[in-house]
């Protein structure tokens, strides 16, 4: 029913009494109307016919699920349920959450020292202990009929600053996965879909290897590895420990600026108590 009155929008108007103005009815349930407006900036300007029915339908379908059951839960709102009072409430928190980004914007102080993430790290580390082993290292698969392989490996090996940039240019373009970053810690597990067995297990911190398996070539140097059960390198939880440090200092900043209001309107008279 609906997918018929979707196709025959463009080519039919409904009977007077359902026309709104200029504006097209496309459906109704319980004397609620949807009307075509309702759907502005849905439709992609370069969408065709058949795309632009099927983009409609499927709102229209979802729309009167939607306010069936709608009117279904407006028929059986508990007597006891105040609607209102949830609205204001549910508005005010919004007002209030908008008021704190804002207040964190314009005065959050972002800059994190050494001293607080490692203040961090010491209290908490014991909290991140590795489900499974990570390692810092850099690694390139290339297929073997990859181009140009002999230079990018020269690049690899030689590790010049102009270098760095072209490698990673060229197996964006050419890899099927790489790491070039010293800094990454990677968990050992994630290598499983790229790497097979007899590669990974010759992954040991300090070592650097070029193995071929299954039409493949793997460039692997290993930096660092951090065993299963063992606290995390402090690298490896900065970027958490940034975000709970932001996070508490937006918490207090929100704070102070709640106690601060609180005193000027008290200082100005605009608090009263009553008995």
């Amino acid at each position: 029913m609906i997918t018929s009155i979707i196709f025959l929008v463009s080519a039919c108007m409904p009977p007077e009494d359902e026309q709104n103005g200029e504006d097209l009815l496309l459906a109704k349930v319980y004397n609620k109307p949807l009307y075509l407006s309702q759907l502005d900036g849905m439709i992609p300007r370069n969408a065709t016919p058949s795309d632009s029915s099927l983009i409609v339908n499927a709102y229209v379908e979802r729309w009167l699920r939607e306010n069936i059951m709608l009117y279904e839960a407006e028929r059986n709102v508990p007597k006891d349920l105040n609607i209102d009072k949830l609205v204001r409430d549910y508005r005010a928190t919004l007002i209030l959450h908008n008021y704190e980004k804002m207040i964190a914007e314009s005065s959050l102080d972002s800059i994190i020292s050494d001293e607080e993430v490692m203040n961090y790290y010491t209290e908490y580390k014991s909290h991140f202990q590795l489900e499974t082993s990570i390692m810092r290292c850099k690694f390139i698969k290339l297929s073997k009929d990859a181009p140009k392989k002999e230079k990018a490996i020269k690049m690899w090996k030689e590790e010049k600053e102009d270098d760095k940039k072209k490698l990673a240019k060229y197996c964006e373009e050419n890899a099927v996965v790489y790491q070039l970053e010293d800094s990454i810690w990677i968990n050992k597990e994630d290598l499983k879909v790229e790497f097979p067995k007899d590669v990974l297990s010759s992954m040991k911190e300090g070592k650097e290897f070029k193995q071929s398996k299954d039409g493949f070539d793997y460039y692997v140097r290993v930096m660092e590895v951090q065993s299963k059960n063992s606290d995390p390198p402090m690298s490896y939880i900065r970027n958490h420990a940034i975000k709970f440090i932001l996070h508490n200092r937006k918490l207090d900043l929100v704070e102070k600026s709640r106690e601060d209001l609180y005193k000027k309107a008290e200082r100005k008279g605009h608090i009263k108590y009553y008995n």
